[in-house]
């Protein structure tokens, strides 16, 4: 299998790897735009469009390429549920959400939510680890992409689609099962127009109320997260508890938490090891003392400086100005910030 775009990868079957992933996830992450082409596209047609921070994956048996995009060499297909497709050696397989419950996981697997059914799974899912730190098998196996995934975060926000499928039809669709959003003859159009990441989710039965329910819950992004939490600590459920999945270090007795952690802030957890704060971004993670780990709890669940800072001098039995000393150590050394206000 060759590697073309006027230089060549080391290792192509990685490459395909990592490319493959942002086309499934929606993720970007080392290539603008991926497209990952059926057989029978005519390359030549994609040579205008694309860039040379695009990447191309293409069908083994399709005509040779020579454009600006890096491109390389796939077999099999990832269209229907079973379906296989290989760089080399290394392949990913297109699994069902609510099936992935119950099959036995062998190697990587594209999840996707097929239908109502499986997106009303999902939903309930979320919700169950909410209340119970209990996470589906399949969401936190290192071996599982979910399809999609960047829809999932924020359905509604508007960007220029960026994993693209061009099918053998001359039809162009969005990520592994999505919409239908023009043709090659509309590529140019296509590729600059924002559209919503919803376009990725597909059609079909219920999908309005899907995306109307993934806006309306907003730890959507944080619950992801955490199953990101869980493969990177390859933690099993029962193994640790996460702040804010059925688990909260401290009680709300007071009436004065009045916020949520912010999606993207590091997680608290409680292990074996002791209490340790996690960050899914940076990949650090740290023990901390208890007090640390209470004056990070109150700041998450916080909506204001002022109101963590009056918190924590209640529960530590402190001077307001020692207490917002702390935060502001917390905030500088760990990265913490004050929550997302909730509404009563």
């Amino acid at each position: 299998m060759t590697t073309s775009r006027g230089g060549g990868e080391d290792d192509s079957e990685v490459v395909g790897a990592r490319g493959l992933r942002e086309w499934i996830t929606g993720e970007r992450d080392r290539y603008a735009r991926v497209f990952l082409v059926d057989s029978g596209v005519a390359t030549s047609v994609l040579v205008p469009v694309v860039g040379d921070d695009d990447l191309l994956l293409l069908p083994v048996e399709s005509e040779p390429y020579d454009g600006p995009a890096r491109a390389l060499r796939y077999r099999g297909e990832l269209t229907e549920i079973g379906d296989e497709l290989f760089f080399g050696e290394r392949g990913v397989e297109l699994q069902d959400y609510v099936a992935a419950a119950y099959v036995q996981i062998v190697g990587p697997t594209a999840v996707c939510l097929l239908d109502g059914p499986s997106r009303r799974a999902f939903l309930d899912d979320a919700a169950l680890a909410r209340r119970t730190g209990v996470f589906p098998s399949a969401l936190i196996d290192p071996r599982v992409l979910l399809a999609g995934r960047d829809a999932l975060a924020a359905p509604t926000e508007l960007e220029l689609p960026s994993a693209l499928r061009v099918h053998g039809d001359g039809q162009v669709s969005v990520g592994v099962r999505g919409d239908v959003v023009g043709s090659i003859a509309d590529l140019p159009a296509v590729l600059a127009t924002p559209l919503p990441r919803a376009v990725a989710l597909g059609a079909g039965e219920s999908k309005t109320e899907f995306v109307a329910e993934l806006t309306s819950r907003e730890g959507i992004r944080r619950y992801l997260l955490a199953t990101d939490l869980m493969k990177m600590l390859r933690l099993v459920n029962g193994t640790a508890r996460i702040s804010g999945f059925g688990w909260h270090l401290i009680d709300d007795d007071d009436g004065r938490a009045d916020a949520e952690p912010l999606a993207a802030d590091p997680f608290l957890l409680e292990t074996a090891d002791g209490l340790v704060l996690a960050d899914t971004t940076t990949l650090r993670r740290q023990l901390l003392s208890p007090v640390t780990a209470q004056v990070v709890a109150v700041m998450q669940t916080s909506s204001a400086p002022g109101v963590a800072a009056e918190r924590i001098a209640r529960i530590l039995d402190l001077p307001f100005s020692d207490a917002d000393d702390l935060c502001r150590e917390a905030a500088t050394r760990l990265g913490i910030h004050v929550g997302g206000r909730v509404d009563a």
